[in-house]
């Protein structure tokens, strides 16, 4: 009796079917999706198969579906002949198959020497990552991770029809290919225009504006501002100390040409000028700890870096707007300023105003014993003292004030 419990259990859980869904269980429509029943062994016997719990089919090992409807999509399940253990489910997930949009940038006439962008766009997938084929007049030019597909300086040759094609990163589904977008590059030549040393600068600044055709012609330049002409010279214009009212829209062409350069957006902000904190912001003693912040406000500029000067020297260039100086002493009193510089940029702010540090020669102790019944005139002998943050220490000292138990003293 024994021996026929052991060898049901044996059945019963030692030959539990292997259900395997290729080429993987999420697909789209139209994909081919075969399903094997594995029980471990060759057996030759019918295998059921089952969808969302009811049996579907008797067959073989091994169960095509092709060209998947989202119907085909539910919880699969196989068991062998005369077993009655049922293989684990394994759910198949059925999605409409996607098709890419190409966008083109810029997307009006394209003309030679300028960059185009093409964007394969994918939407309403469970993809997380995708890889994509660009083909121009139908041959593949490009498969990448990136979406975007970037075309520098133009030339006629360029022109033709683009599509694209995502095939999931690390599985088996694939888009469809896109419609085709035509891309058509002029062959006049656009001029380009270039700011130095940014489009984002300050009053007082000076900038370059740049007009390049491509080639050296000794023509004319037109100068526009905010669409009207504004000037005729050469292929570089300087502005300085530029204000506000200098700033807009700024576009150029060359002489007998009717194609004008992409505007360029100039702007002009008021440079600002730093505020100087000290923390603490009263009397300073040997010892502390004296924090001092740049405070630049009113900006677009998003990272600075800080340049700290004392007594118009730089003494520290940091990312941080702050400066700390651990235990001061009076080698540290004197007049302190910052400056801000964009990081990464070329725009910097005035000089701050001179903040004045002076540290005074007296010593903060911290004492253990409370000092409410000396008088200033007492002398401080054998009292436990913590010297700011230091180490404990035992001093005579003479009184010089007392604020509860903090008392300023000079040493003997």
């Amino acid at each position: 009796m024994t021996h026929e419990v052991v060898m049901m259990y044996h059945e019963i859980f030692t030959d539990k079917p292997k259900l395997t869904v290729k080429p993987q269980s999420s697909v789209f429509t139209g994909d081919t999706v075969t399903l094997i029943c594995d029980e471990g062994r060759s057996t030759g016997r019918t295998i059921y198969w089952f969808k969302n719990f009811q049996r579907i089919k008797a067959g073989s090992e091994t169960e095509t579906l092709r060209k998947v409807r989202v119907s085909d999509g539910g919880r699969y399940a196989c068991t062998v002949e005369k077993k009655t253990t049922q293989s684990q489910g394994v759910v198949l997930t059925v999605g409409e198959r996607p098709k890419p949009v190409v966008r083109v940038q810029p997307d009006g006439r394209v003309f030679r020497g300028q960059t185009v962008t093409l964007t394969c766009d994918i939407q309403e997938t469970d993809v997380t990552s995708w890889s994509y084929s660009w083909n121009k007049d139908d041959s593949v030019i490009n498969v990448s991770q990136s979406q975007e597909y970037r075309i520098s300086s133009v030339s006629e040759s360029h022109t033709g029809n683009y599509s694209c094609t995502g095939r999931e990163t690390g599985g088996s589904r694939y888009s469809h290919t896109s419609d085709k977008v035509t891309l058509t590059v002029s062959g006049e030549y656009m001029p380009k225009l270039t700011v130095k040393p940014q489009s984002s600068v300050f009053t007082g600044d000076t900038v370059t504006l740049i007009c390049d055709e491509g080639r050296s012609t000794g023509r004319t330049i037109y100068w526009f501002k905010n669409f009207q002409r504004i000037k005729d010279g050469s292929e570089t214009e300087k502005l300085r100390k530029v204000n506000v009212s200098d700033g807009g829209r700024y576009a150029c062409n060359v002489e007998k040409k009717t194609t004008q350069s992409q505007g360029v957006m100039l702007t002009v902000g008021g440079q600002p000028k730093p505020v100087v904190r000290v923390q603490p912001d009263g009397r300073v003693f040997r010892g502390q700890t004296v924090t001092l912040t740049c405070d630049i406000q009113e900006t677009d500029v998003t990272s600075w870096s800080y340049s700290w000067n004392k007594d118009d020297s730089v003494i520290n260039v940091s990312q941080s707007q702050e400066y700390r100086i651990s235990s001061v002493s009076e080698s540290h009193t004197g007049n302190y300023s910052c400056t801000g510089r964009e990081t990464g940029g070329s725009r910097y702010s005035h000089t701050s105003d001179n903040v004045t540090l002076t540290v005074s020669g007296e010593c903060v102790y911290i004492c253990s014993h409370h000092s409410d019944y000396m008088s200033k005139s007492e002398n401080v002998s054998g009292y436990l003292c913590n010297h700011g943050s230091l180490s404990r220490e035992r001093d005579t000292a003479s009184s010089r004030g007392r604020y509860g138990e903090r008392l300023v003293v000079t040493r003997v």
